[in-house]
């Protein structure tokens, strides 16, 4: 028999959970217009906070719920996290109590009961590498294979660039500007987006992928799949484990992120002004940019003479 409320009736087929979790994710994709990625991360937050509350196919459970055990799932759960993840994890509750109180599915804004996580951004030094390092990266892709040219193209955009790697597999061929010798990467995490200059070995690596690898596929994104039938990458595909092999090969105990910090900080080295290294990294505000760069210690002193403004 099916649980009928004031807010509408379930199916018995279907838990109660399942149905007010499926419920919140369409709400994120249909009135937020949230990303896939983000829904995907508020789906596994919320799921789990759903299964500690041990939901039975009754509405009235989910309208009992206290700001005390939202509080305290927060407390329990977040211990076991890293920063950002805990970041997502507050993200998550908060948005779906939101969702619950709009509903009406909760009488009270529970919101407030979401503790707030202190994730301090100059808390912890980055784990970048020396330059040293990056260049024996370089050194390591077999460019003789398919595999070997894509992942040394990658490695190029990622050291002469400093962006994320993520903006590498979002690169479509309308970025690339050959006559004018200019390269585009879009915004990444509310920065700004780039168009920098296409450096020569830039550009022969991005060629020789293009013409000997890449082929004439239909997708406007340049980096594709190396087996079966060329498609886009997935986060978390053939590219991440090529990389990761070329990290292993290469014996540096890192990821393609540490090759940002390892640009950044090299640009401190040679004298480069923070504001260039901030435009350079796409940074909207030089507080982000202190995450890159904290770890030169002798040029951060002269970071307040620069920007006299931090210290107001």
């Amino acid at each position: 028999m099916a649980t009928s409320h004031k807010h509408g009736a379930w199916s018995c087929g279907e838990s109660y959970q399942s149905k007010l979790l499926s419920e919140y994710l369409d709400f994120l994709c249909k009135h937020r217009g949230l990303c896939k990625e983000t829904i995907r991360m508020r789906r596994n937050d919320v799921m789990s906070f759903l299964q500690s509350l041990r939901l039975q196919d009754e509405v009235a459970d989910i309208e009992r719920l206290s700001a005390k055990r939202v509080y305290d799932y927060i407390i329990k759960t977040a211990k076991l996290m890293t920063l950002p993840s805990r970041r997502h994890l507050v993200a998550s509750i908060r948005s779906f109590l939101k969702f619950a109180h709009l509903k009406g599915y909760v009488q009270r804004d529970l919101t407030e009961a979401v503790p707030v996580i202190g994730t301090p951004k100059l808390g912890s030094i980055p784990r970048g590498i020396p330059w040293e390092s990056v260049e024996r990266l370089l050194a390591t892709p077999n460019r003789e294979t398919h595999d070997g040219r894509r992942t040394y193209a990658v490695l190029q955009l990622l050291t002469n660039y400093g962006v994320r790697i993520g903006q590498v597999t979002k690169l479509r061929l309308q970025d690339i500007n050959w006559r004018e010798g200019s390269i585009h990467f879009q915004p990444s995490k509310w920065g700004n987006p780039l168009c920098l200059p296409l450096y020569p070995e830039v550009a022969d690596a991005l060629l020789a992928y293009i013409r000997e690898t890449r082929g004439r596929a239909s997708f406007p994104e340049v980096f594709l799949t190396g087996y079966g039938n060329p498609r886009p990458l997935m986060r978390g595909g053939s590219l991440y484990s090529s990389m990761k092999t070329c990290f292993r090969n290469a014996g540096i105990a890192a990821t393609a992120h540490s090759i940002r910090h390892a640009f950044a900080t090299r640009l401190m080295e040679h004298d480069t002004p923070m504001k260039t290294i901030a435009d350079l990294l796409g940074h909207k505000s030089i507080s982000t940019t202190f995450i890159y760069t904290k770890v030169d210690l002798k040029h951060l002193r002269l970071v307040a003479y620069e920007w006299p403004e931090v210290l107001s």
